[in-house]
């Protein structure tokens, strides 16, 4: 699939639904699914586990897409050749990572790359911003997503590459919250939150 395809899809899913799950055991992939979430993070665990999420995903929701965080997944190089493997023989559809030369590694092997920083403060503010000056992901993952709505108005969006906000959502109020700025999604391990928010406006 062309980079222009890839990126289509991807923003289509997100168009679908505005709540990603986030996945840490094979097991969740059942309930994510059939919450009916489009997108899915698979955060932690094995490459046997990534295995396994994807083909329950292929058996169940083919037209899903599943994201590996290649940083913290066990006996994955975290290096290119981690990368290739991910694309070639685990058959993921992207990944997510705090590494910027990871990124640029995915999409040459024609996986979607999802960025991840961390805005903690006014420094972790400047610093974020500076390395996506570096790198071309897809989308950006800001965390944590409770951040968000307070610096919302200090994020330059219409520069940014798409942008989901993840990490310490736990209630519907804090997702409706978060999902009322220029974010496309958010991402959450709350399993209670992932059947909800579909965009009808935006």
């Amino acid at each position: 699939m062309q980079a222009a395809a890839r990126q289509a899809s991807f923003a289509a899913r997100l168009q679908e639904r505005r709540v990603i799950a986030g996945v840490k055991e094979p097991a969740q992939m059942a309930r994510a699914l059939a919450a009916g979430v489009r997108v899915i993070f698979y955060l932690t665990g094995t490459i046997y586990d990534v295995a396994k999420a994807v083909r329950r995903k292929e058996a169940e929701e083919p037209d899903a897409l599943l994201f590996c965080h290649v940083d913290l997944i066990q006996g994955l190089g975290k290096d290119e050749v981690g990368v290739r493997f991910l694309a070639q023989d685990l058959k993921v559809d992207g990944i997510l990572t705090t590494r910027r030369h990871l990124v640029q590694a995915a999409r040459d092997v024609g996986l979607l790359a999802i960025q991840r920083v961390f805005m903690l403060d006014s420094e972790g503010l400047r610093t974020a911003l500076g390395v996506l000056k570096g790198g071309r992901p897809d989308a950006i993952e800001i965390l944590p997503a409770l951040v968000v709505p307070h610096i919302a108005h200090r994020l330059p969006w219409e520069a940014l590459p798409p942008a989901i906000a993840g990490g310490l959502v736990e209630t519907r109020s804090e997702l409706e919250q978060i999902l009322a700025t220029p974010v496309k999604a958010v991402s959450t391990s709350r399993e209670e939150l992932w059947a909800g928010a579909r965009r009808t406006n935006k």
